[in-house]
């Protein structure tokens, strides 16, 4: 059985005893996930708890009144800053005076909402579905990137330390760089595989990187017209655009999918074939296009929140002179570089296919029994 670790924070002994009631009953019924919790009711002691690295928690629950002072006290405010200063796991604050929250901490996320206490919340369902997707088995101080990171320490950087000590070309903060990188792309390799030594599948939202993290434009990143809200993804190279040498950029459509299967459904029609073999049909094209396997002409983009998602057609190319982008296109996201090299690769060779010559292959296979 998992254990849920959980911090409550908080002053009041009848809220305490609801809470201590509601987590006894949940552990009752559960087979899976049992929850162990810690209670404290000052500020002090909070983040003392917080501070010691001995300490995994998986969830808190936070008030912000812990002097019952009547909302003259906000001390909840100091522990809610030292989590997001320092730690890797979600925060409720459940309080009588959530109007006192500090504003600079204000904003919802999935890992940080407030509450009023009489809100229908039920925190333990909420902390159970964050727990269960592993997020912070993988982030926190004890989890399982820290133990990568360990790995890569001792393992590939000891034995390669001196060619960045021996290098007198770079700069501490150029070979500071260059570290981070290697120990990011080791990092990626342990994450690709399995413990089978396969190819991990991706969830769809890994392609995305949301909101975006270079200050400039670069290749991969979608862009929304703004005028008629059409999405596109980047495809001038990063170093033309980072130099300055680029005086266009060149964009692809994200076309919606259910468009080009459309498209296909009338071609079948148009051949006669019945209703059934029309759907049949139209299926297959659609699993080739979401496994890239269809047509080099497309590649599939899944959802993602406001992003719609669809096939990018290299058919469909726009550009837009770099001078005017900034009043006629926004930025929505990147593509992560492993996914955006990839596009890339089609888009080339789709182009470099474009009217070469061929082999008659008939008479080639006939000469191999000569």
């Amino acid at each position: 059985m998992k254990l849920l670790n959980l911090l409550i924070v908080e002053d009041d002994s009848n809220v305490i005893a609801t809470y201590t009631r509601d987590i006894d009953s949940y552990n009752k019924t559960s087979s899976e996930v049992k929850i162990d919790v810690t209670i404290l009711s000052d500020r002090d002691n909070a983040i003392d708890i917080l501070k010691n690295t001995d300490n995994n928690f998986d969830g808190a629950v936070i008030d912000l009144d812990l002097k019952q002072s009547g909302g003259s006290d906000s001390s909840g405010n100091d522990v809610i800053r030292e989590v997001k200063a320092n730690l890797r796991f979600p925060v409720f604050v459940i309080s009588g005076t959530s109007h006192n929250i500090d504003p600079s901490l204000k904003e919802e996320t999935s890992f940080f909402k407030v509450r009023n206490r009489d809100d229908d919340f039920d925190f333990i369902e909420e902390f159970i579905a964050i727990y269960n997707t592993g997020i912070t088995e993988i982030l926190n101080r004890k989890g399982t990137i820290e133990n990568y990171i360990n790995d890569i320490f001792w393992n590939h950087l000891s034995s390669s330390l001196d060619l960045w000590t021996d290098d007198d070309t770079r700069s501490p903060e150029e070979k500071q760089k260059s570290l981070l990188r290697y120990t990011l792309l080791h990092l990626q390799e342990y994450l690709e595989i399995t413990e089978d030594s396969e190819f991990e599948n991706y969830h769809p939202s890994e392609i995305y990187i949301t909101p975006v993290i270079k200050p400039h434009l670069f290749t991969g990143d979608i862009v929304r017209n703004k005028a008629d809200g059409m999405n596109y993804v980047v495809l001038t190279p990063s170093c033309d655009l980072a130099q300055g040498k680029a005086k266009d950029i060149l964009l692809v459509m994200i076309e919606a999918t259910k468009n080009t299967i459309a498209g296909e459904k009338i071609g079948v029609i148009k051949k006669g074939k019945a209703d059934k073999e029309v759907l049949d049909e139209a299926e297959l094209v659609l699993k080739k296009l979401i496994h890239n396997s269809y047509s080099n002409k497309y590649h599939f983009l899944p959802r993602y929140k406001n992003i719609d998602g669809g096939l990018l057609n290299f058919q469909k190319l726009h550009s837009i002179r770099v001078k005017d982008f900034d009043s006629q296109y926004s930025r929505l996201a990147s593509i992560n570089s492993s996914f955006t090299k990839d596009i890339v690769a089609r888009f080339s060779y789709y182009y470099s296919r474009q009217g070469s010559p061929d082999f008659d292959s008939e008479e080639i296979y006939n000469s191999l029994f000569e």
